[in-house]
């Protein structure tokens, strides 16, 4: 729980971020010294150097009504222009000089937003977003969601690791939280269990998880979290901050068997001397409100709860930047109505939940600038124009790409969702797409030229989750053409979609990316 002792702890060094702060915007301060520190407080500043950002952590993802309402006021008493939902189910304000960042932190953590930690090693616990509301689940997760955030949040002051620790918990249907390639990650099985993996990640030398652990009662899950934050603090490269993700552990201690080894030990210490057992009735809430069921209301972006009569619509905007007026719109009617809540989804849109058929249709007409296929709703970091080290502009690339398709009037209903990060960090996931770019130079006519790694094949899903490989290097300004021509192709063709075509034509796809390389 967070106790006001913890919340004191997490305000109580602000004036070093207020005091570093100052002394970068006044350039008294170098941007790698900045970035090192700033980021503790779920800030960084943006390329040029003239401004920032401001990360703000919500428990996987949920905002209550209180949380829509300061979001909603802070777009009007700052005139915020930028906000993006991240695939870490945070908002992230962009564009901000050195006092509203300032500001924002503070009011942040006056309306129980606590972004200590949100840019630094300690990043948000990502869940299910339909945890709690799915039809199909047969557990909520949302208890030992919220306990392991705010344990987390506790622990980042007890316990030094080398660098990000970032983990997934998920409700065994939904495959966004990416449990089993995570730092820690928790997958649901269909006994109401976890099964553990420990030491995945994208980016850099991509990893799945390691199996540690199988069948974990829910109300464990905090002691492998103590055990694996010990593991990486005792284990973790300090000296090398390339290789200090957990994903570069096992190797360096010998291999896999060494690594579970040492998990399990550590594991048994915590379990004997302290009593982390979680009581879900501390973090559980309730959802009272019924509706009448009325699933004509039910399209591509409203669905059904498990909740009497309940609805939820989905709003995802182009590369997860919000339309601020349509996203006014929305909140402003949201805080109205009983019960009702956003959470922000690892794909980059939010979700109004716990809404009647009215008030879902409501919700959907006031945000209808939302995707409304897979392909419209592909995942992109913000990009170079606006962070330090992207080296192309991904976000850029993506809205050319969809401005294109419309302008051409391509039927868009079979491509796959698009994952594209401006650098390999992996910040837009393409490592797990069916099709994923990357930022790239590529020498046309002994020019470097802004180019985009393709990255074929990858897969997010449960079961079957694969990294992708290289396939080609596309300029950037063909790859519009690229989608249109492969478009074309899949519209001719009897596979009902990009994957089941590609399955029995890859050689053919290989030839197309040729052809545009």
């Amino acid at each position: 729980m967070i106790t006001q002792e913890l919340k004191d702890r997490l305000i109580a060094d602000y004036p070093k971020f207020e005091d570093m702060t100052h002394k970068f915007y006044k350039k008294e301060m170098s941007i790698a010294d900045y970035k090192g520190q700033s980021g503790t407080y779920g800030s960084y500043a943006e390329r040029g150097a003239n401004s920032g950002m401001s990360r703000w952590r919500f428990n996987g993802g949920r905002m209550t009504r209180q949380h829509m309402q300061f979001l909603a006021d802070a777009i009007r008493k700052y005139n915020l222009q930028h906000v993006h939902f991240t695939t870490g189910q945070c908002l992230q304000m962009h564009g901000l000089d050195g006092d509203t960042i300032l500001n924002l932190y503070k009011e942040c953590y006056d309306h129980g937003i606590y972004n200590r930690g949100a840019g630094g090693d300690n990043p948000n616990v990502v869940a299910s977003i339909l945890r709690g509301i799915d039809p199909r689940e047969t557990l909520d997760i949302t208890p030992y969601a919220t306990a392991i955030s705010e344990f987390l949040l506790e622990q980042m002051f007890y316990i030094k690791i080398p660098r990000k620790f970032k983990m997934g918990i998920d409700n065994g249907f939904d495959s966004t939280p990416h449990a089993t390639f995570k730092d820690l990650g928790f997958n649901l099985t269909k006994h109401n269990t976890f099964d553990v993996y420990a030491c995945g990640g994208i980016g850099p030398n991509p990893r799945i998880g390691i199996p540690v652990a199988h069948d974990v009662a829910p109300e464990d899950v905090l002691y492998h979290v103590k055990a694996m934050l010990m593991v990486f603090a005792n284990h973790g490269n300090f000296k090398n901050r390339g290789k200090a993700r957990t994903r570069y552990m096992p190797a360096e201690m010998g291999g896999a068997e060494a690594f579970i080894k040492t998990y399990e030990e550590t594991l048994a210490m915590v379990k004997e001397v302290e009593q982390l057992t979680i009581n879900p009735a501390d973090y559980a809430y309730e959802i009272t409100k019924t509706g009448k069921r009325d699933d004509s209301v039910e399209n591509d972006r409203i669905h059904r709860q498990k909740q009497e009569g309940l609805y939820y619509v989905e709003y995802h905007p182009a590369g997860g930047d919000a339309n601020v007026e349509h996203l006014l719109a929305a909140l402003d009617y949201a805080v109205t109505l009983d019960q009702v809540e956003a959470r922000i989804a690892p794909d980059q849109a939010l979700f109004f939940i716990n809404l009647t058929a009215d008030e879902a249709r409501k919700i959907a007409e006031l945000t209808d600038d939302s995707a409304k296929n897979d392909f419209r709703r592909s995942v992109s970091c913000v990009g170079s124009t606006v962070c330090q080290i992207g080296m192309q502009d991904s976000n850029g690339l993506l809205k050319d790409i969809f401005k294109h398709l419309e302008e051409k009037g391509v039927d868009t209903s079979k491509l796959p969702r698009l994952h594209i990060s401006g650098c390999p960090h992996s910040c837009g996931t393409h490592q797990i797409g069916e099709i994923g770019f990357h930022g790239a130079v590529k020498l046309v006519d002994k020019k470097p030229t802004v180019a985009f790694i393709l990255v074929d094949g990858g897969s997010e899903h449960m079961g079957s989750e694969n990294f992708g490989k290289m396939a080609g290097n596309i300029v950037a300004t063909k790859i519009p053409e690229f989608l249109e021509a492969l478009a074309n192709i899949l519209n001719q063709s009897p596979e009902p979609d990009f994957g089941s075509w590609r399955m029995t034509h890859k050689a053919e796809y290989m030839e197309l990316i040729k052809a545009f390389e």
